[in-house]
């Protein structure tokens, strides 16, 4: 009988333990993310388009072209901006002058045409 109270102690309090500590990560990580379905992906949409048309345009009658943003979510990166609108990440450093490649943030709005 006594081993059996020494395999416990030895065996199955530190894996109760470890599994306590486990669950409480996985809580806290989620309360700081901020979101009740951390971990799920989301396609994103465009701030705005520009409609196509297919009228000729007569010289000197160009209309300035629009303007596109983006607002940065969670988890992107901007070769995956670059690709999601078909443009390159050294066309998105030229329209955004002074944006950190490596340091983007959430909520943060970049131009992409």
């Amino acid at each position: 009988m006594d081993t059996a109270r020494v395999w416990l102690a030895r065996v199955v309090a530190p894996l109760a333990f470890l599994a306590a500590a486990g669950a409480l990560v996985v809580l806290v990580d989620r309360a700081l993310d901020g979101s009740p379905d951390a971990g799920t992906v989301t396609a994103a949409e465009p701030v705005s388009s520009v409609p196509l048309t297919t009228e000729p345009v007569e010289p000197g009658t160009t209309d300035p072209v629009e303007e596109k943003f983006y607002r940065v979510k969670a988890g992107d990166t901007l070769e995956a901006i670059a690709t999601r609108f078909s443009t390159t990440v050294d066309i998105l450093l030229e329209l955004n002058p002074g944006v950190d490649p490596l340091a983007l943030s959430p909520g943060q709005r970049l131009r992409v045409a």
